[in-house]
């Protein structure tokens, strides 16, 4: 009877082990953009230099300008860069949820003098969960100190299945609505976070503590 009681408690906990696995998140880099596999000015469908798996149509695009070679390629956005018409945005479709999903991206930009970027101007990112864009950052400042920094903002606690935009807007000029074919460029952008994608050693290991009830079934019947 002893022995039956070590093999229940033996197959229970085996069993939460292998849930508890199922359910786990990989944490890690789900897609990035170095631009180095997109040929010069190439504006859309840019696709990303790694995706993990659940990730889809992973792609970038701009309405101008496109991939340039600036000290190496860039996505250049700016060519009248605004918060309406001219924006650079990626687009992606996830397959399963994923949790405390962040963007990193390096900017950079330049302000010559007379332009209404000169000193210094503002930008956004905006996330579009299929009911249009929302703020998910504002007032980052584009000026001569900031360019070439990386930033990282948060994106969104939770995303579950579905397809999903990001766009970077401009704003705070000078003068005029946009940036007057001032140079404004993304490098290095990544989204990361935890993507809920069961590993085939959980599946082992639930089907593995499933046998244990049934071993220990049928030694309960016999005694």
């Amino acid at each position: 009877m002893n022995l039956i009681k070590l093999n229940t408690k033996t197959r229970l906990a085996l069993g939460a082990t292998g849930l508890l696995l199922a359910g786990a998140a990989q944490a890690g880099v789900l897609a990035s953009w170095t631009f180095q596999n997109a040929a010069n000015n190439k504006v859309s469908d840019i696709e990303a230099s790694s995706t993990a798996p659940g990730v889809r149509k992973a792609l970038f695009n701009t309405d101008n300008n496109g991939v340039e070679n600036w000290s190496g390629n860039k996505l250049s956005v700016t060519r009248m860069f605004n918060s309406t018409d001219n924006t650079p945005w990626l687009s992606f479709t996830l397959d399963n949820t994923v949790e405390n999903l962040k963007l990193s991206f390096t900017h950079f930009h330049n302000h010559n003098w007379g332009f209404p970027t000169e000193r210094q101007y503002k930008f956004g990112v905006q996330l579009d969960q299929g009911k249009g864009y929302g703020n998910v950052a504002r007032d980052l400042i584009a000026s001569t100190a900031t360019s070439g920094q990386n930033l990282s903002v948060d994106l969104a606690s939770s995303l579950g299945p579905g397809s999903y935009s990001v766009r970077w807007v401009g704003y705070g000029f000078g003068w005029g609505n946009n940036s007057g074919s001032e140079f404004f460029a993304l490098d290095n952008v990544t989204l990361s976070g935890s993507n809920k994608v069961p590993e085939p050693a959980s599946f082992a290991l639930v089907g593995l503590a499933l046998a244990g009830v049934a071993v220990a079934r049928r030694r309960q019947q016999r005694g």
